[in-house]
């Protein structure tokens, strides 16, 4: 039975980009469920999404979560997933700031690598500050020679909106429900093959 956290299956690479497309429509649904309940988490990161004994994928470790219906003051958070708001606002929307932590994580699900380590704005972090400036020509560019393969524009467009520095401006996430980038997706049971592979080797 596994008990091991979605960090340990990401260290083994990225995911094919059919298999980043189906993993980012189930953990958006994870979380609108969440956000449902008017729960926002305010951690999530690999090391809080859990591998359940049937391989699906769930969030864990609420420490940090807030039941919330109107902006409340940030309860922490983990520098590189942390929304740019949390450092400088006395309160935020919560729900705006796992929208942004998931859009750090199903970066790193498909490249493999963060792409940013700080947004703080006391530490200077180049990646971050593409980001920031909107030099996202940059910023891919930089991505792609890393990585020596190109990515689809639609998954760019996803990332980019999920990473808005204004939360007003950030993708919800219905619309994130609805993106072109999570059609035609590998099928659920590719990909929970796919994670049960990674769990055994």
């Amino acid at each position: 039975m596994p008990n091991d956290t979605f960090l340990k299956i990401l260290k083994k690479g990225p995911f094919q980009l059919s298999f980043g497309k189906t993993l980012a429509a189930y953990l958006t649904r994870v979380l609108v469920t969440l956000h449902a309940s008017s729960i926002a988490h305010c951690d999530i990161k690999p090391e809080n999404i859990l591998i359940a004994a049937d391989y699906n994928l769930k969030f864990c470790d609420f420490g940090f979560a807030r039941i919330c219906k109107e902006p409340l003051r940030p309860p922490g958070g983990t520098p590189g997933y942390t929304a740019p708001e949390m450092y400088i606002n006395p309160t935020v929307n919560l729900f705006k700031c796992d929208i942004f932590a998931l859009g750090v994580v199903l970066f790193i699900v498909v490249m493999g690598f963060p792409p940013f380590q700080t947004n703080d704005p006391n530490v200077k972090d180049g990646w971050w500050g593409l980001i920031q400036n909107k030099q996202f020509d940059l910023f891919w560019s930089k991505c792609e020679q890393f990585r020596q393969q190109q990515f689809p524009q639609e998954f760019k467009n996803l990332i980019m909106s999920m990473l808005e520095c204004d939360p007003e401006k950030r993708i919800s996430l219905q619309k994130l429900l609805d993106h072109e980038f999570l059609l035609n997706g590998a099928s659920e049971e590719e990909v929970l093959q796919e994670i049960e592979k990674r769990v055994k080797e």
